[in-house]
């Protein structure tokens, strides 16, 4: 049986995908698709280009995080950077080590695709607006969650790692 993070990150990217095909008919053909520190459109895609760079954010990148944060240490241990990396991965305490991480890169790969469904969500308000604006009343509470997520993953993370007294 699976995870429940890799289910859960499964069901994520399923549902962000289906919203994401399901509004894309919503945006003009010209996107507004980034927004300056002022909230004012400064760069614009076709509809059809951001459709690509929306489906590329919300499935290879997670994907490629959860499956790096997960698989890398089984291959190359050498090249990850974890608290008292040669502590937690001799072998008495490696295969526990390494379903923690797994299940950690599962639960970054939710954070950020939440992340990316947030952006769609403002990027299909903001393109509502006459003129494009970037809503804030959106955008805000999306980046803030994924802030408060990533903490909480870290604390987790480095928690999981200390070494024992």
């Amino acid at each position: 049986m699976r995870p429940r993070p890799f289910i859960l990150f499964v069901l994520l990217a399923l549902i962000g995908t289906i919203f994401v095909l399901l509004t894309i008919e919503q945006l003009p053909e010209r996107v507004v698709s980034h927004f300056g520190s002022d909230a004012d459109p400064d760069g614009w895609m076709t509809r059809g280009s951001y459709l690509g760079f929306m489906m590329s954010f919300l499935l290879v990148y997670p994907v490629l995080i959860a499956f790096l944060i997960g698989f890398l240490p089984r291959v190359k241990p050498e090249w990850v950077n974890l608290p008292n990396r040669d502590y937690w991965l001799a072998p008495e305490r490696r295969e526990e080590s390494l379903k923690f991480l797994s299940a950690q890169g599962y639960w970054f790969g939710c954070l950020l695709l939440l992340l990316v469904v947030g952006v769609h969500c403002a990027i299909l308000a903001a393109n509502r607006s006459h003129p494009p604006e970037l809503p804030l009343s959106i955008f805000v509470p999306v980046l803030a969650g994924f802030l408060v997520g990533f903490s909480v993953w870290l604390v987790v993370l480095f928690r999981r790692f200390r070494k024992p007294e």
